[in-house]
């Protein structure tokens, strides 16, 4: 009894860690050279000219 009781509370903690971590990577990928190179035009543009 006290198994399932741990897998009840420990299975949605491991699925959010697991779903934010897989989150994370994805974001860090989607920053790709085109956006990377957009972000510094936008920056010059704003502090330089």
């Amino acid at each position: 009894m006290a198994m399932n009781y741990e897998i009840i509370i420990f299975t949605p903690i491991f699925m959010v860690l697991i779903g934010f971590i897989v989150f994370s990577i994805l974001k860090k990928r989607k920053r790709s050279a085109k956006s990377i190179y957009k972000l510094i035009d936008d920056l010059e543009k704003k502090y330089i000219y």
